[in-house]
């Protein structure tokens, strides 16, 4: 399905306090106004959604007597190290290194059913700033591999190389979910 527009207007996300809060805030608006679409749409028969359930948010979306789990990890440049997001905690672990350390199958198994979203907050609001990516994606754009000691960091450069906006987004998001 083809989206021309989102949903939703894009979340005016500032540096300063708290700038997480409100690309989350919007993103999860976004996702809601997707799945209430596709079950309007008679593409899904039911969601719920879990904000913070071991990732940004869950979600799970019932369709023909299946459940399906899709979860979602957002992150966010702030241009703070050139070039560069952080992953995981400052003693190399957390839930986004142990995706990463999955072996192949694995990784295969998750990329049905998870995404990062990631937003470029250097750029203004409307501008290409949004990517979409697997953890096979995150996991090849790590800085000198992964670290289990320390603060681990994905070149920007490799999970943005084709930055999309709110709008692009939103139809990859209703690909994603519709599934």
């Amino acid at each position: 399905m083809i989206v021309l527009a989102a949903y939703s207007l894009e979340p005016e996300i500032q540096k300063g306090a708290h700038p997480e809060e409100s690309f989350r805030t919007g993103f999860l608006h976004e996702v809601l106004e997707v799945l209430s679409a596709l079950q309007k749409d008679g593409r899904i028969d039911e969601f719920f959604l879990l904000p913070d359930f071991g990732f940004d948010l869950g979600v799970f979306i019932g369709r023909e007597g299946q459940t399906r789990s899709v979860f979602f990890n957002l992150k966010m440049y702030m241009g703070a190290k050139p070039r560069v997001v952080e992953i995981g905690d400052q003693n190399g672990s957390g839930p986004e290194i142990e995706l990463l350390q999955l072996n192949t199958a694995r990784s295969a198994l998750a990329a049905e059913s998870f995404r990062w979203i990631l937003v470029d907050i250097t750029k203004p609001r409307g501008n290409r700033r949004f990517s979409i990516f697997t953890t096979d994606q995150a996991k090849e754009g790590l800085m000198g591999g992964l670290n289990k000691k320390k603060q681990n960091s994905i070149k920007l450069a490799s999970v943005m190389t084709f930055p999309m906006t709110w709008d692009e987004l939103s139809g990859k998001l209703t690909d994603f979910l519709g599934n």
